[in-house]
């Protein structure tokens, strides 16, 4: 096979259009999975403020039980 520039200019074009493409495809890759992160993050906050939420609402059922049921 012999050189051809022509040939060699294509090659060299579809090469650096890969590489953009791959390029891109890391950059959305990397998008989505600092988004799954945030969610993740922002999924862990809600649940530990509603653990809070219901650790006081059953202290407090607790405290008004005992007061009610052994007051009389």
């Amino acid at each position: 096979m012999k050189f051809n520039e022509r040939t060699a200019s294509i090659e060299l074009a579809r090469t650096i259009e890969q590489n953009k493409q791959d390029d891109l495809r890391a950059m959305n890759r990397k998008t989505i999975d600092d988004e799954n992160n945030r969610k993740q993050s922002v999924n862990m906050q809600f649940w530990h403020s509603m653990k809070e939420i219901i650790f006081i609402i059953t202290c407090a059922a607790i405290a008004i039980y005992t007061l009610i049921h052994f007051a009389g």
